[in-house]
C-alpha cells in the first residue's frame, strides 16, 4: 500500500481523498510584529469544581500545581498547573451572577482563554483597541500574575484573549 503524499502546493491525501491545498502567507511580511507578543502563557479552563479538577490534574494527568490563590473580589478559586513551557490555570467562579463573571464567561465550563504575555502593556493595549479589540469592563486589573486586561476579538465575539505584563517589577 502506498503511503499518502503530502505536498505544499500540489495536493495531499487526508482519508485516501486527495485535497488541493494552497499555501499563503497569514500576513505580508511588513506587517509581522515580532516583538508585541513574547509568548503564550497559560491557558484559562473553567471548571464546576476546583478541588475534584486539582484531583485529576495532579494525579491522573501528573501535573505539578505550583499554586493555588482566591481573588475574593470576583469570587474566583485558581489552580495553576506547570506543563512543560506553559501552564494551564483552572478557574472556579464562586459567583456566576456578577457582571465581570458574565463578561469572562465565567459560567462556561471548558477552554475559557489563552494568555499573551507582553512587556509593553499599556503599548500592547492601544493597539488591541485601535484594532477594535473590546477591553471587558473592570480592567485592566491586577491579576494572578501581575497587571491583566482581557478582551474580545474582533473577529470572534465567543473568544477572550488575556495579556498579561511580564518584565515589570511590582510598584
Amino acid at each position: 500500500m502506498d503511503k499518502p503524499r503530502r505536498g505544499k502546493t500540489d495536493g495531499t491525501t487526508l482519508g485516501g481523498v486527495n485535497r488541493h491545498v494552497q499555501a499563503f502567507s497569514c500576513r505580508p511580511a511588513h506587517l509581522v510584529r515580532t516583538d508585541m507578543i513574547k509568548k503564550v502563557g497559560h491557558v484559562g479552563i473553567i471548571v464546576e469544581n476546583l478541588d475534584q479538577a486539582l484531583k485529576i490534574y495532579s494525579n491522573t494527568l501528573g501535573l505539578k500545581c505550583v499554586e493555588r490563590r482566591e481573588i475574593e473580589d470576583v469570587g474566583l478559586r485558581v489552580a495553576v498547573f506547570e506543563a512543560g513551557e506553559i501552564f494551564v490555570e483552572l478557574l472556579e467562579y464562586q459567583n456566576s451572577d456578577l457582571e465581570i463573571v458574565k463578561a469572562l464567561r465565567g459560567d462556561r465550563k471548558g477552554l475559557n482563554h489563552v494568555c499573551y504575555e507582553v512587556e509593553q502593556f499599556d503599548e500592547v493595549l492601544r493597539k488591541l483597541e485601535t484594532a477594535e479589540f473590546q477591553l471587558i469592563p473592570g480592567f485592566p486589573r491586577k491579576g494572578v500574575h501581575g497587571r491583566i486586561a482581557f478582551l474580545i476579538p474582533p473577529h470572534s465575539p465567543d473568544e477572550r484573549i488575556e495579556i498579561l505584563e511580564v518584565g515589570q517589577k511590582d510598584e
